[in-house]
């Protein structure tokens, strides 16, 4: 998981695996963003966006959501080659956002935890979800997995790093689909290489008989899932990437 050398924006260099062949991560931190940055991407907001990032509460929060939201219409902007603010952002059923009229041309996703923020891009029209987290050691993890995870997962979890791998898996594949988080979360075992999972929300109805692929990498400090439509071939399941990094590939099959 190399990264760029730009210190503020990082491009991830993902691993060679034929499944990610169209995806481009990006990754930054809302508070280390220049300011005058942070000013240009939030002039590119819609009416819409100013006044949902009027409501939040916390300065950190509305800088979260502007610095996002501006930096993804700067990107699809250059790269559709199209004025960022005249591009349409919609959301689907459940929230997850789509560009109007590039649904299928450049599908994406965002996630932050804090203030690191990463957009997904998938440029070979399959749907995309994506989920981040940064490693908090002091965070008391075991209920939390005793309560959203199935017992075959919580018999694999030894250490926050496990935690936050399974967590990000199940967050991006409901993420992909545009659910997002369901109650009974515990029933979405993740456990093996191969996983079938029983429709128990009837908001995953619409993808009985799918399936998806998760890669997953996590190292001591932050852990991120993309989550891909369709079953993508690849040999790995736990894979060594250097001496630090690990990739974890599961595929997953609702019925």
């Amino acid at each position: 998981m190399k990264e760029s050398k730009q210190d503020v924006i990082q491009l991830l260099e993902l691993p060679n695996e034929p499944g990610l062949g169209g995806v481009r991560l990006l990754l930054f931190d809302a508070e280390r963003l220049p300011t005058h940055l942070s000013f240009e991407v939030g002039k590119l907001l819609s009416p819409a966006e100013l006044r949902k990032s009027a409501k939040f509460r916390f300065p950190k929060d509305r800088l979260i959501y502007l610095t996002g939201r501006g930096m993804l219409r700067k990107l699809c902007g250059e790269m559709l080659q199209v004025p960022p603010n005249e591009i349409i952002i919609k959301e689907g059923q459940y929230g997850k956002p789509y560009l109007e009229g590039f649904e299928k041309k450049m599908p994406f996703n965002l996630s932050n935890s804090g203030s690191l923020i990463s957009i997904a891009f998938e440029f070979t029209q399959r749907e995309i979800g994506v989920d981040i987290e940064v490693i908090d050691k002091t965070f008391n993890y075991w209920e939390m997995a005793g309560y959203y995870f199935s017992k075959k997962e919580c018999d694999m979890v030894y250490s926050h790093r496990d935690f936050y791998r399974f967590w990000t898996m199940k967050e991006a594949l409901l993420k992909v689909t545009g659910v997002g988080l369901i109650d009974d979360l515990n029933t979405v075992d993740l456990s093996g290489r191969m996983n079938r999972i029983p429709i128990h929300d009837e908001r995953l109805i619409p993808f009985k008989d799918k399936a998806f692929t998760l890669y997953t990498f996590d190292n001591e400090q932050i852990a991120f899932t993309i989550a891909i439509s369709g079953a993508q071939h690849s040999d790995h399941f736990v894979g060594c990437m250097g001496n630090k990094d690990n990739l974890t590939v599961r595929h997953v099959y609702f019925y």
